[in-house]
């Protein structure tokens, strides 16, 4: 079993466009949300028509080329785009891995080769005021030796992204499945990243100004459920609420909440549970036969202090350095609920709690970033372990939050350079992870002899032509205690390159 490589980036085409708007938009302190990454392409044009005015000439040129379709339907706010000539666009990537340690972030892709090869074509179109994405993508593995059988090759064709809606500059509602980000964290979150697939979900989300005085807002609720294998119970709910306000662009809070219900013989509870469990866990059920669910949630917050503007020393995001901004950031969350009372009235309360610290310092093209997570409980799993859905928040075996999953301690470092044309990356990270034996009550029993991983990488990326950047990198993974994971090596690596 290859050991994650816990990749700080994503192979997504648009993840250096996504770099480029943040980071632009945290120099100017532009009036926008970081906490909520879920627009797709549309979304970052949206996002993109708040920054642009104020970018340097550069950014704006390379950013209007890779998203021209998208800016042309934002350009049109609300629902006066036109339905005579729909803007759609279509980006071809794919990705060839070498090695054997298996890449995190990556919506759920294990590469499960020694050499693992993807193609795919992401389509969107944008008739009138609805959006539909579909990216699907072919998938061939050569997988190793094993023995005295022959390498093979397995095949696969997977949808990562498929999705469809209307889609304004205030509202998104729709249905399907596509990668999320919850919270402030640039290598994890607490809540929901884009480790593991996507599940299918219908959600409604309302972003904008209130009253053009009092901040932005943005608000999400959804439903969906989580097919595919699990081992406690198949297919069951799950919910998602988020709510996030900023009232000067320099600050931002959020309040995130997931959870698991229902499933394949399992009775639901009814909706008033759903949205206020005053009554998360049931008593006197030995049978395990009435409604139960699961249950996480996070506050987070950030402040972002756009120093050069203040200071009159503002480098150009584009080239050179310069003092731009300093974010610090947190996330502080739990894991289930249990009931309590203040009086006679039922109050839910977290139990299993985590923690999440970064900041990050702008200079120009430079970016430096530095992250610290705290999942760990002496009494309580993190994202497994309920007594039902004792899989908890994890999909066909990864963590649908953060990458290092539950009873874990992690530290991360980035350095990162990227005029815009071109760019390079140099992470670090190191992980200690606990094993657990057994809960017996309230005692957690773990093993004695934790693990602990080190992770190097380095990654480039360039400009291949306008519709977007080639990329490469490369991760290295030292173990130490590997059979807390069976089968696992002391050192693993991966190779990659694509677009």
């Amino acid at each position: 079993m290859a050991v994650p490589s816990g990749g700080p980036w994503s192979d997504d085409a648009l993840d250096p466009v996504d770099r480029l708007i943040d980071r632009n938009g945290r120099a100017q302190g532009a009036d926008l949300l970081y906490g909520a990454r879920s627009p797709g392409a549309l979304g970052m044009a949206y996002r993109w028509v708040r920054v642009q005015q104020a970018a340097d000439t550069a950014t704006v040129g390379l950013l209007s080329g890779v998203l021209g379709q998208e800016i042309e339907a934002a350009a049109a706010p609300g629902f006066t785009r036109t339905w005579q000539s729909p803007p759609w666009s279509y980006r071809v990537g794919g990705r060839v891995a070498v090695g054997d340690a298996t890449p995190s972030l990556q919506a759920g892709d294990p590469e499960g080769g020694w050499v693992s090869g993807r193609v795919n074509v992401s389509g969107a179109g944008y008739p009138g005021p609805f959006e539909v994405i579909i990216q699907p993508e072919l998938r061939a593995d050569i997988l190793p030796t094993s023995g005295e059988t022959q390498d093979d090759v397995g095949l696969d064709m997977a949808i990562r992204t498929l999705w469809a809606g209307v889609h304004t500059d205030l509202l998104r509602v729709g249905i399907g499945m596509t990668d999320r980000w919850f919270g402030p964290g640039r290598y994890g979150g607490l809540m929901l990243t884009d480790n593991a697939r996507p599940a299918p979900l219908a959600s409604a989300t309302v972003e904008g100004r209130i009253f053009e005085r009092f901040g932005r807002a943005r608000a999400e609720v959804g439903a969906g459920w989580l097919e595919g294998y699990r081992a406690d119970v198949i297919r069951p709910g799950w919910i998602l609420m988020d709510f996030r306000y900023s009232p000067v662009p320099a600050l931002e809070f959020g309040a995130t909440r997931m959870g698991i219900f229902g499933g394949w013989n399992r009775p639901a509870p009814d909706i008033g549970q759903l949205i206020l469990p005053t009554q998360p866990h049931i008593e006197d059920d030995p049978d395990q036969v009435l409604p139960d669910q699961d249950e996480i949630a996070a506050l987070d917050g950030r402040i972002t202090l756009p120093l050069g503007r203040w200071i009159g020393r503002q480098g150009t995001p584009g080239a050179g350095i310069g003092l731009d901004y300093a974010e610090f950031y947190t996330q502080y969350g739990g894991e289930d609920i249990i009931a309590r009372r203040i009086g006679p009235i039922p109050v839910p309360a977290l139990a299993g709690i985590a923690n999440l610290f970064g900041a990050e310092v702008g200079l120009g093209a430079l970016v430096l970033t530095l992250e610290h997570s705290q999942i760990l409980d002496d009494r309580f799993r993190w994202y497994r372990g309920h007594r039902i859905y004792h899989q908890g928040f994890v999909r066909e075996g990864q963590t649908m939050g953060h990458p290092e999953g539950g009873d874990s301690r992690s530290t991360w470092m980035g350095v990162r350079w990227f005029p815009g044309e071109w760019g390079v990356e140099i992470t670090h990270a190191q992980a200690l992870r606990v094993g657990v034996a057994a809960i017996e009550g309230g005692n957690l029993h773990a093993l004695m002899v934790d693990q602990h991983i080190q992770r190097y990488g380095v990654r480039g990326w360039w400009m291949a032509d306008k519709r977007g950047w080639l990329h490469g990198g490369v991760v290295l993974v030292r173990t130490a205690n590997p059979d807390f994971v069976p089968g696992a090596p002391e050192w693993s690596w991966q190779m990659t390159v694509g677009r």
